[in-house]
């Protein structure tokens, strides 16, 4: 049965798939203390949409990228999350 994702949420596979990354390189993120899960359980966890906004733009910026609203590819993270 389906995991029921409260407004505001994203499973680990949303998120992984927002991120960029795949669901054992969202783990390695979460030990490494970069995301934090907000409910759920620990076989499905779930995340805070805005905490998955700001890894996002962390990860950005630190690419070379800026991390903000204005850069493309926050704003298809935005259009992806509303779609969600």
């Amino acid at each position: 049965m389906p995991q029921h994702v409260p407004p505001g949420h994203l499973d680990a596979e949303q998120t992984a798939t927002l991120l960029g990354v795949t669901r054992g390189n969202l783990r390695i993120l979460v030990h490494r203390g970069h995301l934090k899960p907000s409910g759920g359980t620990d076989r499905h966890p779930l995340y805070k949409i805005d905490d998955v906004k700001r890894l996002h733009n962390e990860r950005a910026t630190r690419s070379g990228h800026p991390g903000n609203l204005e850069h493309p590819s926050a704003s298809s993270l935005d259009a992806q999350v509303s779609a969600v």
